[in-house]
């Protein structure tokens, strides 16, 4: 017998073994009237956002963003940006919600409390920049 011939060999008969492992079990159903199982299943945790274009403060630039999180207790959202220098401010009006960019450079913007997938709207004001303020978004599931 070839090395071909050896695998096919034991392939069939482990088939062949499940198959009757399994026989028994659809015999017992087939006979029992009716059955009942459960099946449990473990879903990941993701979670993403996603903005319509880059985030540039700007005086009235606006924009939407799409967030996504199937975590059951929710999740948060964090604009993270350069750290602003003396004399510069900007306030986001994120999900119809005004907040002032921290000097730090990293501001929650919103929390939620449930799994969800939700477009947001957001716009700048009184924006005072010496330089251009691009702004990232990160979730993170609560």
């Amino acid at each position: 017998m070839n090395s071909a011939q050896c695998k096919q060999s034991i392939l069939a008969g482990l088939v062949a073994a499940a198959a009757l492992m399994v026989a028994p079990g659809v015999v017992h159903a087939k006979d029992a009237g009716s059955q009942t199982f459960q099946v449990r299943a473990r879903v990941p945790v993701s979670c993403w956002v996603r903005p319509d274009r880059d985030i540039v403060a700007g005086e009235g630039v606006s924009g939407s963003v799409i967030e996504a999180c199937n975590n059951p207790g929710g999740y948060t959202i964090t604009a993270n940006y350069r750290q602003l220098g003396d004399g510069e401010r900007a306030q986001m009006v994120y999900n119809n919600r005004p907040v002032e960019l921290a000097k730090s450079g990293g501001q929650v913007l919103r929390r939620s409390n449930m799994a969800t997938i939700k477009t947001v709207s957001y716009r700048f004001q009184n924006v005072t920049l010496e330089q251009p303020l691009t702004v990232f978004l990160t979730i993170q599931p609560i």
